[in-house]
């Protein structure tokens, strides 16, 4: 193969390999893609004379890739990823309008960039208008119809239209090495009244006998890790927060867990189920929602 002038691989063979792959022997693949095991395994001869290389181990149960069967594996899945983005991008229907988006304060910190990149992406001519709020207003504005999408932080679904798109564990919170959790009573930094967080936090307390104090309120958790930072109150926050500097408390009473929720607007048009699929995929794909601050007040 001239390096200068490289030909084209054949992506349906690239298909069939990773299938192989994926199912672990020929046969199985042969009935995923609706071909004879004869078929499948010239397929695997045309590949590996186009490559010059074996790519896989006949075992008698199985078929194993070989180190440049690996190597093509995992190429091989980002070329057809990047396929497929091309097809849908160009199959789907040009789309226009507007889609107004709700999501919480803290989360337009980190979250809506990579939400509104993907959707950008592949609706480039829907405007989005994003209103940051607290959870409770959300809901409230897309029960009234003032919004189309929005994301929200609870316990579970409000209603049979909400989807939970996260779950994490809630933890109490203190600076490593800190003396805040000695403290008696309590010092505690919470957001707001009116905040699930918070009502958990203050309910397992009253019902464990430990005294506290309310020593720090904010209506965003940056807030409340500041002050558990410096190590002058401690807080109810995601399990992932818990790194240093911080940690998690287990002497204190547990808190459960919490949600995080999307819901459409009843009649919500494509371009707004369009953004809601690229907002689900976005939140799941950020690792450690809580140590992005994800902390949405409700």
């Amino acid at each position: 193969m001239n390096a200068l002038n490289p030909s084209n691989l054949d992506l349906d063979l690239i298909r069939t390999f990773v299938t192989i792959c994926e199912a672990g022997t020929f046969a199985r693949a042969a009935e995923r893609v609706g071909r004879t095991p004869s078929a499948i395994s010239l397929q695997v001869k045309r590949l590996e004379a186009r490559l010059g290389r074996a790519l896989f181990l006949r075992q008698p149960r199985a078929v194993v890739p070989t180190a440049d069967g690996e190597a093509l594996l995992g190429l091989g899945r980002r070329l057809l990823a990047l396929n497929d983005e091309v097809v849908t991008f160009f199959d789907a229907p040009p789309m226009e309008g507007r889609v107004r988006f709700g999501a919480p304060n803290d989360s337009g910190l980190f979250a809506l960039p990579a939400m509104l990149r993907r959707f950008a992406a592949t609706h480039p001519q829907v405007e989005v208008d994003v209103r940051l709020d607290a959870s409770r207003l959300l809901v409230e504005a897309i029960a009234d119809g003032a919004l189309d999408l929005v994301l929200y932080a609870g316990r579970f679904p409000s209603n049979r239209a909400a989807q939970v798109v996260h779950s994490e564990d809630l933890v109490w919170v203190g600076l490593r090495g800190g003396l805040a959790e000695a403290r008696r009573p309590l010092p505690l930094a919470l957001c707001q009244s009116g905040c699930t967080w918070r009502a958990a936090a203050l309910d397992a307390l009253d019902q464990a006998g430990i005294a506290y104090r309310v020593a720090y309120t904010s209506e965003h958790c940056q807030g409340q890790i500041a002050a558990v930072e410096a190590d002058l109150a401690v807080a109810p926050l995601p399990l992932s927060v818990a790194r240093p500097p911080f940690q998690r408390i287990t002497a204190l009473p547990p808190l459960g867990s919490y949600d995080v929720l999307m819901r459409l607007r009843d009649g919500a048009g494509p371009a707004a189920r369009a953004l809601a699929g690229h907002v689900a995929d976005s939140v799941r794909d950020l690792p450690g929602l809580g140590s992005r601050l994800f902390a949405w007040t409700l």
